[in-house]
């Protein structure tokens, strides 16, 4: 159960969020199929880490895993992807909660370009502000905002916020001009960014030190927690959608809580972004006592203003959301890699098919965006 929960909270954050209005503009009447796609992809590569990690490593984060693994140049790598992943990830948000905050004025879905743009920043802004203040967030807070985050992504899709645009609108949760078959591969690659967390798993399973069955089991029971909860709102997402537009207080009221849960994540993302960043320092030697340098702090909030300020257009969301995406597919094929590596025979098989896996799914999107 200790595997379970900590897959469970490692896994559902920001994405519940997020990801169900993206997931449905992209992928419209199969958005569901595409959830058991990622599910089944993002728990194969969590068991396969399990697998791996519980008797060869010690409890570490995906980078240290694989850098005890194949060597330090793989820490390293996973560790500058994330950094720069996490800032993009930030600006994905923000646009997300700006659009939000616009469609709660309106009743209807927003146009993307520089109206939004202010609000966006704004947010980022405060975030980083908050980031830079001496102000922590209590363990018991970070306990609770999964639950709050899952309880307004519910009312959200039974509500309809932020709405979701038609096939080919113009929109910040959907580029136009994709092939149908385009926007769903788009749509499983971006799922990415809600799967960051399945990697969890390389720091508890080596500190419970449970067998083989004990380890696969909580690592299925967390899955399915998972699976529970992100197909449980795509589901509501799906069935809901023709549902008339919400009243405006309890739109309003809906947005301007997810505004506060979005960018509190925001907060801890910014935090965490120049943690891993003085990592990549020798030594560390940007870190103080108290964690990473306000001036890193400072640069990763000035990064993600870059990226929000670049994502001004169509499919600000989906498209900003590739960069988390892209670190999460080079550090689980890292971790696939070093299980071809270093792992027996039946784990060396995993690994080869999660490889493929995770190239087909990179080459399929790239085909898609290339081709639009």
């Amino acid at each position: 159960m200790t595997i379970a929960g900590q897959v469970c909270r490692g896994v559902l954050g920001a994405g519940m969020l997020v990801m169900p209005p993206v997931v449905a503009a992209l992928a419209h009447g199969h958005s569901l199929l595409v959830w058991c796609a990622h599910l089944l992809l993002g728990g194969s590569v969590s068991l396969l880490l399990a697998a791996l990690v519980r008797t060869r490593t010690g409890p570490m984060p995906l980078a240290g895993t694989v850098g005890a693994l194949l060597g330090t140049w793989a820490e390293r790598a996973v560790d500058a992807v994330f950094a720069v992943a996490f800032t993009a990830g930030q600006a994905a948000i923000a646009w997300f909660t700006a659009t939000c905050l616009m469609a709660a004025a309106d009743g209807a879905p927003p146009r993307p370009g520089a109206g939004g743009l202010p609000l966006a920043l704004g947010i980022l802004v405060v975030a980083v502000a908050v980031a830079l203040s001496p102000l922590t967030f209590p363990a018991a807070v970070l306990r609770v905002r999964p639950w709050a985050a899952g309880v307004v992504a519910l009312g959200c899709v039974l509500w309809g916020g932020p709405g979701i645009p038609a096939q080919g609108a113009h929109s910040a949760l959907a580029p136009p001009g994709l092939s149908p078959h385009g926007a769903q591969w788009l749509a499983l690659a971006a799922l990415f960014f809600a799967g960051v967390g399945w990697e969890v798993v390389t720091g508890v399973v080596p500190a419970t030190a449970s067998g083989a069955r004990g380890t696969a089991l909580g690592v299925c029971l967390g899955i399915a927690g998972v699976a529970a909860v992100h197909l449980g709102l795509a589901a509501v997402q799906r069935f809901a959608g023709a549902a008339p537009a919400a009243p405006a207080p309890v739109r309003w009221t809906l947005a301007v809580a997810a505004a506060v849960v979005l960018t509190s994540y925001c907060v801890t993302n910014v935090r965490t972004a120049a943690k891993i960043a003085a990592r990549l320092y020798p030594g560390g030697r940007r870190t103080t006592g108290r964690g990473p340098a306000r001036t890193l702090v400072a640069t990763v909030g000035a990064a993600c203003c870059a990226f929000a300020r670049a994502g001004a257009g169509d499919g600000a969301v989906p498209l900003l959301l590739l960069g988390p995406a892209v670190a999460a597919v080079i550090g689980y094929a890292l971790g696939a890699a070093a299980a071809v590596r270093r792992g027996g025979p039946l784990l060396r098989c995993a690994g080869v098919a999660v490889l493929l896996a995770l190239g087909g799914v990179t080459a399929l999107t790239v085909s898609s965006l290339s081709g639009a």
